[in-house]
């Protein structure tokens, strides 16, 4: 038998002119077959044209010439003229002139037509050119002329060759290797059986000339391609690369390796694993930068939370210099994490569709497709996507009014107070005063990012009616001067970033949470709960190091018992009138009648001023969290309080003092609470407000 290396050649020079075998194994049977179908083929392009000792060049390239010496023999007693047709007509098939040797071997078999080695060859010769019927007639004669391996690997062969082969004629091809496969074969003989067992789609009888070429040949090409299929078949795409990786090495064309990579998948294997391990690589990185932006927020966090316990109660400028650094440091930190919330948002979509793949890969490879599920994965992956998307390019409202505005015609007193206030801070006082029914007091600034940090922005104070009852001016003068300090340390200068990225986070939630994609099995709900906690707790810690350095301000300015006080007037005021509120609320919208004053003390007993003392002590004494905007009122009051009152500070007089009418400005809050509810409540004067229509929620 010839070499291995022979066969690939051999087939070419034959014009590789037998079809393409595809042998249709079934998903039961195993998977890797389908895999294999073409490369099933290949394999026995290489031995059809070259069984039975067909060689390249003759003699010269490594035929056994003993062996061909016993296949003369019994031509030489009949005819020498014979052995040299046998020699020449061996000669040109291994040249690759056919049509020369098979006219060499007919006038052979017309003096000896019982000669086997030349109706073998011949045999090989006919079915080369098509003519499979008188291959298996040719190879039947040579056969019974000869039993032997070599005849029923060429009968064998016959049988196969042809692409239309009857089943009982494959079933004879297959007892035939049975035979072969329980004698003593050698390497081609070996080759030939696995090509066989290719043909008939036998992964028993492949795996058994496997085998034995690992036995009788382990560092033959044939071995490691025919191994090489085999692995493939079984789905060992490890080995199955090993082996055309060995193949290649001893002696198979690139181009051959290459195609069989392709046509069993290891190509696309190859760069599946080169894909989930550069994902890996990318989701690992982006695991390490969320666990550092937590880990960095916490230690930030905690730094400002220590720097504030230890510089807060100190005179001078330790705080504000204690904290310089943070504050720079918190600036980039809040712009790391939005940038990087923009850049994980690809990342999650790329984790839900690719969850979404493998759970449809999976049902179909169950073979059975429960339709409701199939329509849950791809409508709720769907949806989370598109809302994650969105995320993307959401955009904050255009900024709105907060309340109504209040002109310094209708409260001189308050204004001509702001402007002291400013003075005495020393940065430049509101342009704007908007009051609300509420308890809040808190100024903005508006215009963009550029007109801000160049303080040309347009400050806002929004100042909640509800919180002047039982106010004295000082409070109120204090807590304003808190406001004042955001706007002296330009902490109303930035926050773009920050709010953008809460705007974007909230898009996606809303919007997941609308389709029903809050759920355990959602890894996108699950990102955007942690990164909402991590950026909160990042931003918020900047905002109670802003609002320590604030309550300074104030206590430098009225001392630190007044700001104190007011300080425990607004906590207080907060939970009294959210009670007092909620119960005259409920009774007009029980009785459908407009509120005639929601500043009217509520009734003894519509409320329970157990609970709301109970509510107002629990917040004084709260301990706070990370996640809180503001330092605790106990802490925040004790930061304070070394610091003396000024000298000439004037008496207390009430907080309404600032304001010419207080039924007037309470009976229009009352107007926007009832439009609120939908009822016509009391007009607001024009001549007192320039109304700017109702707040908005």
């Amino acid at each position: 038998m010839p070499g291995s290396r022979r066969w690939l050649q051999t087939a070419r020079q034959t014009g590789d002119r037998f079809p393409l075998l595809t042998p249709p194994w079934s998903a039961a049977d195993h998977r890797g077959m389908r895999a294999v179908r073409l490369w099933g083929a290949i394999g026995l392009l290489w031995g059809l044209a070259s069984w039975g000792g067909a060689a390249v060049a003759g003699p010269a390239v490594g035929r056994d010439q003993a062996k061909e010496a016993e296949y003369a023999a019994p031509l030489a007693k009949l005819d020498p003229a014979l052995v040299k047709l046998f020699n020449d007509g061996t000669a040109a098939m291994d040249g690759g002139r056919l049509s020369e040797a098979r006219a060499d071997y007919e006038k052979i078999l017309a003096r000896a037509p019982d000669h086997a080695p030349t109706l073998r060859r011949l045999s090989y010769l006919v079915t080369a050119a098509g003519d499979f019927d008188k291959a298996v007639g040719l190879a039947r004669r040579a056969q019974a002329a000869e039993p032997s391996v070599d005849n029923d690997a060429a009968l064998a062969r016959a049988f196969i060759a042809d692409p239309n082969a009857s089943a009982s004629a494959l079933r004879e091809a297959g007892e035939l290797n049975d035979r072969l496969l329980g004698a003593q074969l050698d390497e081609g003989e070996a080759f030939e059986a696995a090509q066989i067992a290719m043909r008939r789609q036998d992964r028993t009888q492949l795996e058994q000339a496997a085998a034995i070429l690992d036995r009788v040949a382990p560092a033959g090409l044939a071995a490691s391609y025919v191994g090489a299929i085999a692995a493939a078949a079984r789905d060992d795409s490890a080995i199955a690369e090993e082996r055309i990786a060995r193949a290649e090495a001893a002696g198979l064309p690139a181009a051959e390796a290459a195609r069989f990579r392709a046509a069993t998948g290891l190509d696309r294997r190859h760069h599946l694993i080169l894909a989930a391990k550069a994902a890996g690589c990318v989701l690992a990185l982006w695991a390490f930068g969320l666990l550092a932006l937590f880990v960095g927020g916490k230690l930030l966090s905690d730094a400002t939370l220590r720097a504030v316990e230890r510089h807060a109660a100190e005179p001078g400028d330790a705080l504000v210099a204690a904290t310089r650094k943070l504050r720079r440091v918190y600036a980039f930190a809040i712009g790391v994490a939005g940038v990087y919330y923009y850049i994980s948002i690809p990342i999650v979509i790329a984790v839900v569709l690719g969850l979404m793949g493998l759970v449809l890969y999976g049902i179909l490879a169950a073979g059975y497709i429960p339709v409701k599920l199939v329509l849950l994965v791809v409508v709720g992956g769907g949806l989370t996507v598109w809302a994650l998307a969105r995320s993307l390019f959401a955009r904050r409202g255009r900024d709105e009014d907060p309340g109504q505005r209040l002109p310094e015609s209708a409260a001189p007193a308050l204004w001509a107070a702001l402007r002291e206030l400013a003075s005495a801070v020393g940065t430049r006082p509101v342009d704007e005063v908007f009051i609300t029914p509420g308890t809040e007091i808190a100024v903005t600034e508006r215009g963009s990012t550029t007109e801000r940090l160049r303080d040309r922005g347009k400050r806002q104070l929004i100042l909640g009616v509800a919180v002047l009852d039982g106010m004295t001016d000082l409070q109120l003068r204090a807590i304003l001067a808190h406001e004042y300090g955001h706007f002296s340390n330009r902490d109303t200068a930035g926050g773009n970033v920050a709010a953008q990225v809460r705007t974007s986070l909230m898009t996606a939630v809303v919007h997941i949470a609308r389709s029903g994609g809050a759920g355990l099995f959602n890894p996108a709900w699950h990102f955007l709960r942690l990164f909402f906690a991590l950026f909160q707790r990042m931003a918020l810690g900047a905002s109670r190091m802003q609002e320590a350095m604030a309550d300074r301000f104030a206590a430098a300015a009225y001392g630190g018992a007044v700001f104190a006080d007011g300080l425990r007037h607004v906590v207080r005021r907060d939970i009294q009138f959210s009670a007092e509120a909620e119960v005259v609320i409920r009774r007009s919208q029980q009785s459908n009648l407009a509120i005639a004053n929601l500043y009217a003390p509520a009734l003894e007993g519509t409320i329970n001023r157990t609970d709301v003392e109970s509510a107002i002590e629990k917040a004084m004494n709260d301990p706070g969290t990370p996640y809180n905007s503001h330092p605790p009122v106990a802490r925040r009051v004790a930061w304070v309080a070394h610091f003396p009152a000024p000298a000439g500070l004037p008496a207390a007089a009430p907080a309404w003092s600032l304001f010419p009418d207080r039924a007037r400005l309470e009976s229009a809050m009352t107007g926007v609470v009832n439009l609120r509810l939908g009822h016509d409540g009391p007009p607001s004067p024009a001549s007192f407000l320039t109304l700017g229509g109702p707040a908005k929620k």
